[in-house]
């Protein structure tokens, strides 16, 4: 193994062993507790000015739920995959790079509709299972603050202004969630192809 391999493997590490730490950094900042520990300060030092560069991308943000940690992971699995390719010896070409671009906005945007699709179908299930009711708890109050206007505003385009219930409104997006998924599926797959086939 050469020095510049040995630089790129050792790089591929540093990268995966920082993604694993923000990643635990993420984790605790859902665990008050542990978030304001020694360990998790500790964590806030290393992990934070990176993750801040990515927080505040509207698109990324949804109600009070933040993605752009999501964004930050995949932009280190990348250079992971980058540096562990160029340590075996390959090269970096224009089909390449923009495979794992490919892949990094498919990611997040298939995360991101994944995650929003089940916090609807966990609402739309406890609406079922006790009613109409919107008022039941923090839990659904702090899921409905997050979700309701995105619901309505899916729901609109297809209720033709007529007002609807919230059950209906909740089916209704979850429906176009589950056809959006399915059509960037396909869009994604037809992208790649494309990119296999460059020349380049």
């Amino acid at each position: 193994m050469n020095i510049l391999s040995e630089f790129f493997s050792l790089l591929a590490k540093a990268f995966s062993l920082y993604s694993t730490i923000c990643f635990i950094r993420i984790i605790l900042t859902w665990i008050p507790g542990l978030s304001y520990s020694r360990f998790g300060q500790f964590l806030s030092a290393i992990c934070d000015p990176y993750l801040n560069l990515f927080r505040g991308i509207r698109w990324l943000q949804f109600g009070s739920f933040d993605f752009s940690p999501a964004l930050a992971l995949c932009l280190l699995s990348a250079g992971n995959s980058i540096c562990d390719g160029l340590s075996r010896g390959g090269y970096l070409t224009i089909r390449t790079l923009l495979g794992m671009a490919l892949n990094i906005v498919f990611a997040i945007l298939d995360s991101l509709i994944i995650f929003i699709l089940i916090l609807f179908v966990v609402r739309l299930i406890m609406i079922l299972l006790r009613g109409d009711n919107r008022s039941g708890g923090f839990i659904t109050d702090a899921i409905d603050r997050s979700i309701c206007p995105f619901v309505y505003r899916i729901a609109k385009i297809f209720s033709l202004g007529r007002p609807i219930s919230y059950k209906l409104a909740l089916i209704i997006s979850c429906l176009v969630l589950v056809a959006f998924k399915v059509g960037l599926t396909i869009c994604y797959n037809v992208l790649f192809e494309i990119i296999i086939r460059l020349p380049l």
